[in-house]
């Protein structure tokens, strides 16, 4: 065996062949930029030549002689390749590019086998290495041998015959099975709209910030050791067991995973029927019987859900006879100025003391009117009869609370309990039998009689996991994030593969974030490592449940178009071919050819982004931001020019999802004040609106339960 049988494989002519093509027609180089790599030459001074041309191309200039002599030179390479008469020689045999993309397949060829050449040695000094636990020596090798399988498909002409015979067996299968023709997202209306991700579309998401759904400071949440507490002491505490509303329309105890101050803004009361009220933005959803709603859709005759029963008790204890104090004091007055309350420790009280306290009370006061249906009680202090009416809900027992006004500064409250309720808790609590539970409703739908703007008060939220709700105030309100709950849907439900490209973030805080969501612990918490013992548990837990979704992270800063086609071949190839969302966050942070003009960059960032869903048949959401020229106009309503440093962005999106809020811009308008989802461009289908879009998950379940005692 002589030396040449060990040359590696190579095509020097081939490569000479791409070079002369690409110094000679300028539209060369497009046609095989994504078929071949620098490195693919087997020959430096090619390599060297291939890399100019392409930063040239980056750069938007000419790979004509000149210029690519002009670029080797002032990098101190043109002598190393040969001189100009290298390039005058590569040009001067060379015909044309006609068959450019072919060569470049050639020199591929000769590239993967070196390549595969190169592995084989590694995985041969990995055998060798006999310190290394097989199973680890494996693992690398076969990472070694997947790694040189990322070819392009090529799939060229297809006759239109072929085109339409699959096109008509696809609506079949749609047909038969009732399924989207994109990838749902488990968000009802918007699915309902869109028909689902196309599998090749490019999707915008774009919003300005401040957009979120927030209560005021002093919206008061019933937590699992029955105290009571403003949500603003909640975030103070960065911690909380409250209650949540499943799917299965139950209620369940769950942990807040992020407290969210979100500064001074525009606020509105809703008032009940029942006297119930809640201060909110208008964005703020409430469950309806047609699913969850923006407070800016809603008008008084809007009926909304409040628990039927706070079935939640202390476990603290105190003597009944220093009960009967307590009531002494507070029935002791009727004057309105001294704006009594029923004391904290109350609320964590065993529930047969709360009884008692409840029954004490009402043996204190006279009923102003007494039938068989209905007792009422005047109360001259509102925080006090909103305090009675809250523990009477704690036993099933719906009461009716109504300000009654005689002038400017008289006014009384009106408490109506309904006197069967009454008197079965009274009579199981003086026979000290157990108490029953009286109403087995979960959800009572309570009219709104009044929505009126308070004007501008601090505000705050909470991220509620799974879920995204919680009871405030006695009222069921909503809460959730819409990017990152598309990816984790569509991960947890069609169990397909989610790339998060993160420009922004890093993937251990990403990570950390979604475990403590999943784990129900406070992040902040989580990023200290202060937990308790009984923590680890649920930890352990959500650390298990996290590592079953398909979700893969990136957070390299600087990333290009080129590297994330990179990454996705090879998660596609190691997903069997198949991928469900493509997530990137956000696209004004992805790098370009380092040109001075950064809107043409993203031209052809979005241009890429296209081609890449395309390529991997595969849905991309790319997260962008919207200019301030949205604040400029007297109509605030976000428009596709707004799309900041737009360019051709909204031409090569397929479908471009903008997060508006009306009370953002027109903070004392109820009318106008509606929290969307614009579709501002929508390829395959009508423009419109998805009005609050991320409450749909329960909104999809009250749909399909239609007709069920709730």
């Amino acid at each position: 065996m002589t030396d040449n049988n060990y040359l590696p494989p190579q095509n020097i002519d081939a490569e000479e062949s791409i070079l002369g093509g690409i110094l000679l027609d300028p539209d060369a180089l497009g046609r095989i930029l994504d078929l071949i790599v620098p490195e693919a030459f087997y020959v430096q001074a090619h390599r060297d030549i291939y890399q100019g041309a392409i930063e040239l191309n980056k750069k938007g200039q000419p790979t004509d002689l000149m210029t690519v002599t002009t670029w080797l030179a002032d990098r101190n390479l043109l002598e190393k390749i040969g001189g100009t008469a290298t390039l005058v020689r590569l040009a001067s045999r060379t015909v044309s590019a006609v068959n450019i993309d072919r060569y470049a397949e050639l020199v591929m060829d000769k590239y993967q086998r070196r390549q595969l050449i190169s592995a084989g040695h590694e995985i041969i000094e990995l055998g060798h290495d006999t310190a290394s636990e097989l199973e680890t020596v494996l693992d690398r090798s076969e990472q070694k041998i997947f790694g040189l399988t990322q070819n392009r498909p090529q799939q060229g002409l297809v006759a239109l015959n072929k085109t339409l015979n699959q096109t008509l067996s696809n609506i079949e299968k749609l047909h038969q099975n009732a399924e989207l023709p994109g990838i749902d997202c488990d968000f009802y209306d918007l699915d309902a709209m869109t028909g689902g991700f196309g599998r090749s579309d490019l999707v915008i998401v774009a919003g300005r910030p401040s957009m979120g759904k927030c209560l005021a400071a002093n919206s008061e949440i019933v937590l699992a050791d029955g105290s009571i507490a403003t949500i603003e002491e909640i975030y103070r505490r960065q911690e909380a067991i409250l209650l949540t509303l499943q799917k299965d329309f139950q209620f369940s105890f769950t942990r807040a995973s992020a407290f969210i101050d979100d500064g001074i803004k525009p606020v509105f009361r809703v008032t009940t029927a029942l006297g119930k009220a809640i201060e909110t933005t208008i964005t703020h959803p409430f469950l309806t019987q047609k699913g969850w709603r923006s407070l800016g859709e809603l008008q008084p005759g809007f009926k909304i859900a409040i628990p039927a029963q706070i079935n939640i008790f202390g476990t603290e204890n105190i003597a009944e006879s220093e009960l009967e104090l307590l009531v002494d004091r507070l029935t002791s007055s009727s004057k309105k100025s001294e704006a009594k309350s029923i004391p904290s420790f109350v609320f964590k009280l065993s529930k047969d003391l709360i009884a008692y306290f409840l029954n004490s009370f009402f043996e204190n006061i006279n009923p102003v009117k007494a039938t068989a249906e209905n007792l009422e009680y005047t109360l001259f202090s509102y925080g006090l009869a909103g305090q009675l009416q809250h523990l009477l809900l704690r036993f099933g027992i719906i009461s009716t609370l109504a300000k009654i006004a005689i002038d400017s500064e008289n006014e009384f409250y009106r408490l109506k309990i309904n006197n069967e309720q009454f008197l079965e808790t009274i009579q199981k609590q003086k026979q000290k039998s157990s108490l029953a539970v009286l109403n087995k409703k979960q959800i009572y739908w309570d009219e709104i009689i009044a929505i009126e703007s308070v004007g501008k008060k601090q505000v705050y939220d909470l991220t509620i996991p799974k879920t995204h709700n919680f009871v405030a105030n006695d009222i069921c309100v909503h809460n959730t994030s819409f990017a990152l709950n598309v990816a984790s849907n569509i991960a947890q439900k069609h169990r397909l593969p989610v790339a998060v490209f993160s420009l922004e973030m890093s993937k251990e805080q990403l990570a950390q974030r979604m475990l403590s969501s999943e784990s129900r612990i406070e992040s902040n918490r989580l990023r200290s490592g202060r937990l308790s013992q009984n923590e680890f548990e649920p930890l352990t837990v959500a650390m298990a449940n996290l590592s079953q979704l398909p979700i893969f992270i990136d957070d390299t800063a600087n990333l290009t178009v080129m590297q994330m086609r990179a990454q996705l071949r090879r998660l596609k190839a190691e997903a069997k071919n198949e991928l469900g969302l493509v997530l990137l966050d956000y696209l004004q942070l992805m790098e370009g050819s380092g040109s001075e003009n950064r809107v043409q960059e993203l031209s052809r960032i979005t241009r890429s982004l296209k081609g890449l869903a395309r390529e991997l048949n595969v849905p991309v959401i790319a997260l962008s931001q919207l200019s301030r020229g949205v604040e400029q106009r007297t109509n605030k309503r976000p428009m596709l020019s707004d799309l900041r440093e737009s360019g051709a962005i909204e031409q090569d999106a397929d479908l471009v999802l903008m997060l508006y809020r009306d009370e953002y811009y027109q903070p004392d308008s109820v009318d106008r004040g509606v929290a969307e989802i614009i579709i501002a461009k929508h390829r395959n289908g009508p423009t419109g609106t998805v009005k609050m879009l991320f409450q749909a998950e329960l909104t999809k379940f009250l749909n399909l339960q239609r007709g069920h005692d709730y």
